[in-house]
């Protein structure tokens, strides 16, 4: 009889246990839940980031194509007074 309350007492001590980590992994999986919550609003935020940074990178670079086409025609232009003022001289 002693043998079956061990066994017994022992049985309840692992059931506590078992108990114990069943909370402590409900706990933890709470936590992960709600730390999950708030990743599509991360994701939603860093693709604004990224889309307010490629806007602005296209921007700068249409910036530089007019730039370059002014300064290609001013070179252009350049050339073409140049070899017409050598033309009138010759």
């Amino acid at each position: 009889m002693a043998d079956l309350e061990q066994r017994v007492t022992e049985l309840e001590r692992e059931v506590r246990s078992l108990k114990t980590k069943l909370e402590t992994s409900e706990a933890k999986l709470e936590a992960v839940d709600q730390d999950m919550q708030g990743i599509p609003g991360l994701i939603k935020a860093e693709f604004r980031l990224v889309d307010s940074r490629f806007a602005r990178v296209m921007a700068e670079f249409a910036d530089l194509r007019a730039n370059f086409n002014e300064r290609f025609d001013a070179v252009l232009r350049a050339v073409s007074e140049t070899i017409a003022e050598r033309g009138k001289g010759s």
